[in-house]
């Protein structure tokens, strides 16, 4: 995708495989900005982005070059529309950015207009540079996809007691804290602990909600299972997933007994 320079305006379009509020969140929450704001030319350190979103508010990031060179980067929102609009201004040049996001099919369309470029940013350089922004976003969602996709893989797993389901979603160093009960380390521990003797048979696993925050998922559902010595049972849960090279690394889980 390239960007189209109109004398101090630059225009940006891109279909993206994200739901318009999953893009929303790309733009507006440190995580999601982190994640693909610095394009191909520098990283964003997540722990620089901060996000005041109202109009007046302000947000502001780091960009560092490969040559450790960093540049905080300011703006100042206009407006505020979720999730379909939002409008900032760089106080320093005096740029304005409409971002605009569409429903489109099971994706979105995504146009960035920036307007009053100064003339240092009337480059086919500067257009390059948005339009690999807006290529590093798309990678950011496709993978976001990924790991939501692991993570239904490693649930369709558990309900079917499927050990080779599960396990080859994980990292070989895997851990899984569940809170209050006990940790396993590895994926021999872990192995263990698919088939607890302590329950008979599958546990069902409603998954309800599923928030996806770069390399952490989060899920909270409700399930029942059947103890050995007490019966039947249900319970509330909320698992928390940290990924690393692609994998499952580490599994927080914390359970809520339902009567």
């Amino acid at each position: 995708m390239t960007a189209e320079l109109r004398g101090d305006e630059l225009i940006a379009r891109r279909h993206l495989p994200a739901a318009p509020a999953r893009v929303w969140a790309a733009f507006t929450t440190p995580a999601g900005v982190a994640a693909f704001w610095g394009g191909s030319h520098a990283t964003v350190p997540a722990g620089s982005v901060t996000v005041d979103l109202r109009p007046g508010g302000e947000f502001a990031l780091d960009t560092r070059a490969p040559d450790g060179a960093t540049r905080r980067l300011r703006f100042v929102y206009v407006s505020v529309t979720a999730p379909h609009e939002l409008v900032f201004d760089e106080p320093v040049t005096g740029l304005r950015t409409t971002v605009i996001i569409r429903p489109a099919g099971e994706g979105a369309d995504l146009a960035v207009h920036q307007r009053r470029l100064p003339p240092e940013l009337r480059t086919e350089q500067a257009a390059n540079g948005l339009a690999s922004i807006l290529d590093a976003l798309a990678a950011y969602l496709r993978h976001d996809d990924t790991q939501r996709a692991l993570v239904a893989e490693y649930f369709d797993g558990f309900r079917t007691s499927d050990h080779r389901r599960i396990l080859a979603t994980l990292t070989e160093d895997v851990e899984w804290v569940i809170h209050g009960h006990r940790t396993t380390r590895g994926k021999a521990e872990f192995d263990d602990e698919i088939e607890n003797p302590a329950f008979s048979g599958s546990p069902e696993l409603e998954v309800q909600r599923v928030y996806v925050d770069g390399p952490v998922v989060v899920t909270t559902g409700e399930g029942g299972g059947v103890s050995v010595e007490q019966g039947p049972f249900r319970f509330a849960f909320s698992d928390l997933f940290t990924f690393r090279d692609g994998l499952i690394a580490r599994v927080d889980s914390y359970l809520v007994p339902l009567t």
